[in-house]
C-alpha cells in the first residue's frame, strides 16, 4: 500500500522534537495544540511507530523517533529549498548567528568571508557568548546558534566531534602539584563544570586562579605558565600543550559542535548560511 506523508506533518514533528513541547511548537507553527497533536497521531499511524514519548513536563523522542528525525529534517529542508528555487527568490536579508568565542575568532572568519563573497546581499550579524546563554535566546535574538555541547546530547545538527583536553603552557614542564592552579571560564560554563567535577572525583585539590568570560583571555593566562585550563583541542591557541591521563589528570567528557536552527521555516538567507556552515564544518572538512 502506497503511503505518502504530508510535509506539514513532518514539519510539526521536527518542531516538537526541537522544542520538546507541543505547546511551544504550536505557538511557533501558528496552529492550535489540538491540531498539532492530531498531526502527530496521523504521522505515527503512517509510520507505524510511536515517535514521541509524552510526559507532563517534557516530550522526548522514542528510539524510532530518533531514527526518523534526521530523515524528517532533510525532507522538510529539501521541500523548502525546492520552493525557494521555484520562486526564484534572491538570497538576501539579515542572518543573526550566535557562536562560541573561539570559533568566532579562529575557525569562522575565513568561512564567513567565503559566504559573504558568494552571498553579497546577505547581512551577517554575529554574537559571541557561552552556548547555554546563546541557546536560551534561539528564535528570539538568534536565527542560528553554533554550539559546543556534550557528545551525544541529541540536540541540533551535529557537525563535528571535538576532543576536550587539559592544557598548560608549552614553556613549562607540567607537574601534578596540589592545589592545581586553574584558569577557567566564568560560571555557569560547561567546560568549567566538567573540569571541577573531574578533579573532585579524582580527589585532586584545586584553586581557581583566574576566570573570565573570554576564551582568549583564559587561554592567554594558561600560555603564560601560571595555570592549567581546559580547551577544545582543535582550537587551542599556539603556546599550549595538551595534557591527559599520562600526566595524572582525569578524563574529560567528549564534546561536539552542533548547529541549532530557530524553529519555523527559515528565510532563504538563513537556510543558505546553515547549509554553508554544515558543509564547511563537517567532520570530514579540515578546520581553517
Amino acid at each position: 500500500m502506497l503511503r505518502n506523508i504530508d510535509v506539514d506533518l513532518l514539519r510539526s514533528f521536527v518542531t516538537i522534537a526541537e522544542l520538546r513541547s507541543f505547546t511551544r511548537a504550536a505557538a511557533v507553527l501558528f496552529r492550535s495544540q489540538s491540531t498539532v497533536s492530531t498531526q502527530i497521531r496521523r504521522l505515527e499511524e503512517l509510520a507505524g511507530q510511536v515517535l514521541l514519548q509524552r510526559s507532563p513536563h517534557e516530550v522526548l523522542l522514542t528510539r524510532a523517533g530518533e531514527q526518523f528525525l534526521g530523515y524528517a529534517r532533510r525532507i522538510v529542508a529539501l521541500h523548502d529549498e525546492a520552493l525557494d528555487v521555484i520562486n526564484a527568490q534572491s538570497v538576501s536579508g539579515r542572518v543573526r548567528l550566535a557562536v562560541m568565542d573561539d570559533y568566532a575568532t579562529i575557525v569562522l572568519p575565513e568561512t564567513l568571508a567565503r559566504f559573504a563573497r558568494s552571498h553579497p546581499e546577505v547581512e551577517l550579524e554575529v554574537t559571541t557568548g557561552f552556548t547555554r546563554d546563546l541557546l536560551n535566546s534561539l528564535g528570539e535574538e538568534f536565527d542560528l546558534v553554533l554550539a559546543t555541547q556534550k557528545a551525544g546530547d541529541g540536540r541540533g545538527e551535529v557537525l563535528r566531534k571535538e576532543q576536550t583536553a587539559w592544557a598548560c603552557s608549552d614553556r613549562v614542564a607540567f607537574s601534578l602539584e596540589e592545589p592545581l592552579q586553574l584558569a577557567l571560564l566564568k560560571a555557569p560554563n560547561m567546560f568549567r563544570e566538567w573540569a571541577l567535577e573531574a578533579l573532585n572525583e579524582a580527589g585532586l585539590r584545586w584553586r581557581i586562579l583566574f576566570s573570565s568570560s573570554s576564551i582568549g583571555a583564559v587561554e592567554a593566562i594558561a600560555v603564560s605558565g601560571v595555570a592549567l585550563t581546559v580547551v577544545k583541542a582543535g582550537t587551542a591557541r599556539p603556546g599550549l600543550q595538551l595534557l591527559g591521563a599520562e600526566h595524572g589528570l582525569p578524563a574529560l567528557p567528549a564534546s561536539e559542535i552542533a548547529l541549532h536552527l530557530a524553529p519555523g521555516r527559515p528565510s532563504a538567507a538563513i537556510a543558505a548560511l546553515s547549509a554553508f556552515l554544515a558543509e564547511a564544518l563537517s567532520d570530514g572538512a579540515p578546520l581553517p
